[in-house]
């Protein structure tokens, strides 16, 4: 029997290993209802289940304001410190203060632990030259970078073109969110295989039957992230999909926080 198949099914929050969210939001997005999309809301639904932190990258940042949601993201941080770490993000068609962006916020809090792209929303390609000076911030300073990655439709941050990007510079460690979006996991797991750089999250709300599973035999637990997207999704229903996956005991503990607690000091 799994040992986790009762505490799932019933409800009990996991407490046996440390859960680390690397890909949640905060507050309201633009075009899609969030019931309750504030921190202690997402705290609330954190200890639901059993998550211990979450780094966030507030929504308005995403689609809007990047400084506001940067700002957010701190106040945030120091207003709820160990249960929320910051990723700071950034703008390709705002190259220079992109550039204020990311030295404020990792020089002003230790707790700034990433950096976020989001190309589909910024409207502004993984490639375009106006993202050099952040890729040489980040290959500097050894950082990680969470990408909103999906299908091959996206023509700003398509699969194809993270893939450049990452080949181009590989002392980053890049993040595929949400693994290529739906159904797009066999091409990120080729992508994971040629670049060692390369890391995957589970953070979506429509995946395949034992995709877990596949990812984990396929490249390994060891470069996997556990994410939720919270507060877009109710955290929960990731929880059970590792709990359950039909994967070894050191492979979900690698997913929910090892493999995120070797690169980043939390």
């Amino acid at each position: 029997m799994n040992r986790y198949f009762d505490r799932v099914h019933k409800g009990i929050p996991i407490d046996d290993v440390e859960i680390i969210d690397m890909h949640a939001h905060l507050g309201p997005y633009y075009n899609m209802h969030i019931p309750d999309c504030s921190a202690e809301s997402m705290i609330k639904n954190m200890d639901l289940c059993g998550i211990d932190k979450a780094v966030i990258s507030p929504n308005i940042g995403l689609s809007s304001d990047f400084v506001s949601g940067n700002n957010l993201m701190l106040q945030t941080i120091k207003s709820y410190r160990q249960r929320f770490y910051g990723a700071c993000i950034v703008n390709g068609n705002y190259p220079v203060l992109s550039m204020r962006e990311l030295d404020r916020c990792f020089k002003l809090e230790k707790d700034v632990v990433i950096i976020k792209l989001h190309p589909a929303l910024t409207r502004c390609k993984m490639n375009d030259k106006r993202m050099k000076p952040v890729y040489r911030f980040a290959s500097e300073h050894k950082l990680f970078i969470l990408v909103h990655t999906w299908l091959d439709e996206d023509p700003y941050g398509n699969q194809d073109i993270f893939a450049e990007v990452a080949k181009e510079y590989p002392d980053i460690k890049w993040i595929m969110g949400h693994s290529g979006g739906p159904y797009g996991s066999y091409k990120a797991v080729e992508i994971a295989k040629k670049l060692p750089n390369v890391f995957l999250d589970i953070a979506i709300s429509m995946r395949p039957a034992r995709q877990i599973e596949f990812l984990v035999k396929e490249i390994g637990s060891e470069r996997i992230f556990f994410g939720t997207d919270n507060p877009f999704l109710d955290p929960r229903p990731q929880i059970g999909r590792v709990c359950l996956a039909d994967i070894s005991q050191k492979d979900k503990e690698n997913i929910f926080s090892k493999n995120a607690r070797k690169y980043i000091e939390f």
